[in-house]
């Protein structure tokens, strides 16, 4: 299932997703378990893989508000609009998973995911803080095959390639010219790599890296009737490093954890420029705006737990507690009110007598009440007004997960076996 992001639900823009594993706030993902998914943290867990075709896919719808308030005037470019809107956008989010054994310790896999994606829109778009933003939109790509080989008797390590694609848009109201645009897109090439330890049995430790992307995207800008000209902004998305264990108490019961750093430091202050003159009017090489972020590094610290009920259902939860990247009001963007955040988490499987598997969670996430924000732009084309205010964010998802079986119809090679 492809992903289809409008709304960011991990710090910063980042995206995490399974069914399975949000259930537990998403302690454990880095480990092998039964859930294809974790081939996303690491690669080394498609060792824990059936023989043959194995496929799971997952799909989240996320119900969001986000309500911002401007507390200081926008006299500077009348009219001021409303000073309190909603942002926030609700969406639907999917990844696919894939894998498939070559023989008893060659595994190949396959993800398709969206690690990174964004969405915002004010219900009112003459709010004041119009000159910020107005519509603001991320959509990411990311297609990983790789390999896990165990390289000694409950050691394997893993593997891959990154291909992903990175989109974004950005539109504000810039006067006295008129409504801005910038559109862009590029497709990039990384790596992931992991290993997974099993020192005792019903023990597993799984460390994963998916490294960091460069994308130059190259579009436009758009201003009002004046015309519009080529434009590129550089992106670096960020490394992330996933360690997770998991834990059998008994037969029924396991413990999970998951500690998650994430390298949005980053991302700084990112410069559109110009690579053509503006009607004449701008030269090429003008910067006409910036993405201002100049975040720190983000962090997850999550535990969870699932319990056997019958052969046939497992329930779990988990909590996790999430650091943002942004430390303070000055690096708030009106776009992405993020703070720091509280996950609650409860999920359940059930497994079907063909080997198939169905999956559910709930999450409600804990946003920092009356965030601040503190914009103050530098100087570009689309200079705005600096804008004061607050914001208040909540956050319900919603995700089914449907793993399949299909070994009956593609078995893995026979010489192999």
């Amino acid at each position: 299932m492809a992903a289809l992001p409008n709304a960011a639900f991990a710090g910063g823009f980042g995206i995490e997703q399974s069914a399975y594993y949000q259930g537990m706030s998403y302690a454990g993902a880095a480990t092998g378990s039964p859930s294809l998914a974790s081939i996303s943290w690491n690669p080394a867990t498609a060792s824990y893989a059936l023989s043959g075709l194995q496929a799971e896919a997952s799909a989240s719808v996320i119900l969001m508000s986000a309500d911002v308030t401007v507390l200081n005037p926008q006299d500077q470019f009348p009219p001021p609009g409303a000073a309190e809107t909603d942002i926030g956008r609700n969406a639907l989010i999917g990844a696919s998973y894939v894998t498939w054994q070559l023989d008893d310790k060659t595994v190949l896999g396959l993800s398709l995911t969206s690690p990174f994606g964004l969405g915002t829109k004010p219900d009112d778009t003459n709010w004041a803080g119009k000159y910020e933003g107005i519509t603001t939109y991320i959509f990411n790509v990311n297609a990983t095959p790789m390999l896990s080989y165990e390289i000694a008797r409950g050691v394997s390590v893993g593997l891959g390639v990154q291909v992903d694609y990175f989109g974004l848009k950005r539109q504000t109201a810039a006067t006295p010219q008129g409504l801005a645009n910038f559109k862009a897109d590029d497709i990039g090439v990384g790596f992931v790599a992991g290993i997974d330890v099993q020192p005792a049995p019903g023990t597993s430790i799984g460390l994963g890296f998916r490294s960091s992307i460069d994308h130059k995207a190259e579009g436009h800008v758009e201003l009002g009737s004046i015309g519009k000209a080529p434009a590129e902004a550089s992106i670096q998305l960020p490394e992330m490093l996933s360690l997770g264990v998991r834990h059998a108490l008994s037969p029924s019961t396991r413990v999970l954890g998951e500690v998650e750093w994430v390298n949005w430091s980053r991302l700084d202050v990112i410069p559109v420029v110009l690579q053509g003159s503006l009607a004449g009017l701008v030269p090429a090489g003008a910067t006409v705006a910036n993405f201002d972020f100049r975040w720190r590094d983000g962090w997850l610290f999550a535990l969870g737990g699932e319990y056997d009920w019958s052969p046939n259902l497992t329930l779990r939860t988990g909590v996790a507690y999430e650091v943002s990247p942004v430390d303070g009001a000055t690096t708030r963007l009106v776009q992405d009110p993020d703070s720091n955040r509280v996950w609650l988490s409860i999920g359940s499987s059930y497994t079907m007598s063909d080997g198939s598997r169905l999956d559910f969670s709930y999450s409600h996430v804990f946003f920092e009440n009356d965030a601040p924000f503190n914009r103050v732009p530098g100087s570009t084309l689309f200079t705005a007004p600096p804008l004061l205010g607050t914001a208040d964010v909540s956050m319900d998802v919603i995700s089914v997960g449907l793993k399949m079986d299909l070994s009956s119809l593609f078995p893995s090679p026979p010489a192999l076996k």
